[in-house]
C-alpha cells in the first residue's frame, strides 16, 4: 500500500499532464500497442520492453495496481514503478 503513494512522488517533478480518454486506452490492449493503467497514470509499453509486456500481458488496456499489489512484494513494486517512469505518456 505504501509503494503506491509514492507513484506520485515519482512524478512529482513531472510536468506532462496530456489527458488521455479511458476509450482510448481500451484500444491499446494488444502485444504491439500496450497501454496500462496505475490509478490515473498511463504507461506505454514497447516492444523492445518485453519484460514488462510479458509482466503485465494479461492487463493491456487495463489498470494494474491491484495486480501489483496482490502479487509483488514492496521492493519489487519500486523497482516495476522505476522501469514505468520512463513510460508514462498521459493522465486520465
Amino acid at each position: 500500500i505504501v509503494m503506491f503513494s509514492c507513484v506520485s512522488n515519482l512524478f512529482k517533478d513531472e510536468d506532462f499532464k496530456s489527458k488521455i480518454s479511458r476509450k482510448d486506452i481500451k484500444k491499446h490492449n494488444t502485444f504491439d500497442s500496450a497501454w496500462i493503467l496505475i490509478d490515473k497514470n498511463v504507461y506505454s509499453l514497447e516492444n523492445k520492453e518485453k519484460d514488462l509486456l510479458f509482466l503485465f500481458q494479461d492487463y493491456y488496456g487495463k489498470n494494474v495496481k491491484h495486480y501489483l499489489k496482490n502479487n509483488f512484494k514492496n521492493k519489487e513494486i519500486i523497482l516495476i514503478l522505476e522501469k514505468l517512469k520512463k513510460r508514462k505518456i498521459g493522465v486520465l
